[in-house]
């Protein structure tokens, strides 16, 4: 199995009836998760590992497994020749060499309570490696239980009330059971990135969510008997999406609702604006060559008022987005959700833009921003709104400014939205205002969750 360059001590048989359990429970239920890490690593191609107390390393996954022990506090993994994984010391002495097609893990000495260093970061449980091409995949085997403690304040903040603690805590357990296989054919369960949930390992844990995992181990969310997909979102801009809308599958536990919980916190409300150049380059970088852009049309939406298509109309041609594409394409931190409506600026009613500024000769003229400007009636003498204004002097003559231009006149794109993310399931800052109104976690989750059923399984 492995070439031993090293000092190995072999684990008598008694420890070795003490080993954790690695397969799945004989009720189905899942007892360990593999979650591949990436978040911590400062490269793909030489991983450092650390334990105080050095390392046990074997395949835990046989009945009997031999186990070695390497007396170093800090080794390092990095691609061997052919398909083969080499473990280094500081000095780069290969202490062992693996086959990256075995299962080898590595644990602190205390097996039962082991945490490990990958690169700065610590992590619960157990590490093994992959190998893909000259790339290294950092896996870590862990309960799922402790994968729920380094999930739950990445992905809401601590400081959230407890209930909605516990709600996300129940939450991230029914998405992480549910979507347990989405990695299988790479050879672990989830990603510690947005693609799966937030992980960040021991050192994101806090009192508190830990507390709210405790409290809620081995609960679950059910529909008809089933484990739900319990997807979240941060905000839903006071109205959730159904999944139908968002994705291919329609759940009857994931219906649009209204959501007042949700309006009045941040991100219920944004604009984001964009000159025609910049959405010309959002579009270029993603393969989309529509020449200039001239116009964005919304050409369908959902029921509860998210945009499913969006066209963009360009110099060279037209281009449709769907869906989740929209904001992949214009960018998810600019776009927080397809809860939106567009509108074109022309420069001229919001003051956004400079205008020429004369007095009644017609001399000195100069540039002032609308937004900075007091009007001045030349009859009265008294400031007046932008709003009482009719035309202004531009370099181009006087100008109309108290009706909006076309759209497809020229200026900024600016679009308005509601809500941050899919607007699918539950809402988090929705989840934090209920809890502070007094609602339970199971009543958060029934709220959201159309119909379940909130029950304790045995973990």
């Amino acid at each position: 199995m492995m070439k031993k360059i090293f000092f190995v001590l072999l684990i008598s048989l008694f420890a070795v009836s003490i080993l954790p359990k690695f397969a799945f429970a004989s009720d189905g239920q899942v007892e360990y998760v593999e979650v591949r890490i990436t978040s911590s690593l400062k490269s793909s191609q030489k991983i450092k590992l650390s334990s105080s107390g050095g390392f046990l390393t074997g395949d835990f996954e046989e009945s009997t497994p031999k186990t070695e022990f390497i007396d170093k506090d800090e080794i390092y993994i990095v691609p061997g020749e052919s398909e083969k994984i080499n473990i280094l010391d500081k000095d780069g002495n290969i202490l062992m060499t693996m086959d990256s097609k075995e299962k080898i893990y590595f644990s602190s000495e205390d097996m039962n309570n082991s945490v490990l260093k990958v690169e700065n970061n610590r992590y619960r449980g157990y590490i093994r490696f992959q190998r893909k091409g000259n790339n290294l995949i950092v896996i870590n085997r862990v309960t799922l239980n402790d994968y729920l403690y380094g999930v739950v304040p990445r992905e809401m903040p601590s400081s959230f009330p407890f209930e909605a603690l516990k709600a996300q805590a129940v939450a991230a357990r029914n998405f992480a059971l549910k979507n347990i296989g989405k990695y299988s054919s790479e050879g672990y369960n989830l990603s510690d990135t947005t693609d799966c949930q937030v992980y960040g390992g021991m050192d994101a844990e806090t009192e508190i969510t830990n507390k709210a995992v405790d409290e809620t181990k081995g609960i679950i969310a059910e529909y008809n008997g089933e484990l739900i997909d319990a997807v979240y979102c941060s905000n839903s801009g006071g109205i959730t999406e159904e999944s139908g809308s968002a994705w291919a599958v329609d759940e009857p536990y994931l219906k649009s609702i209204e959501d007042s919980f949700s309006t009045d916190s941040p991100n219920s409300v944004w604009t984001a604006v964009f000159s025609e150049s910049e959405l010309k380059e959002k579009l270029k970088t993603k393969g989309i060559n529509v020449g200039d852009i001239n116009n964005l049309e919304v050409l369908e939406t959902s029921s509860s008022g998210r945009v499913l298509k969006l066209k963009i109309v360009g110099s060279a041609g037209e281009y449709v987005l769907e869906k989740d594409k929209i904001r992949q394409v214009l960018g998810l931190n600019d776009i927080k959700s397809t809860l939106f409506t567009i509108a074109k600026s022309n420069g001229f009613g919001e003051g956004t833009k400079e205008v020429y500024a004369v007095d009644g000769t017609m001399d000195n003229p100069k540039t002032v921003n609308l937004n900075d400007a007091n009007v001045i009636n030349g009859d009265s003498k008294k400031t007046v709104s932008r709003g009482m204004v009719k035309r202004v002097v531009t370099s181009a003559g006087d100008k109309e400014i108290s009706e909006p231009e076309e759209k497809n006149s020229g200026g900024d794109f600016v679009i308005e939205g509601k809500g941050y993310g899919h607007g699918v399931g539950m809402s988090q800052w929705g989840a934090k205002k209920m809890a502070e109104e007094g609602y339970k976690f199971e009543e958060i989750l029934k709220y959201y969750y159309n119909g379940v059923d909130v029950v304790k399984e045995d973990m």
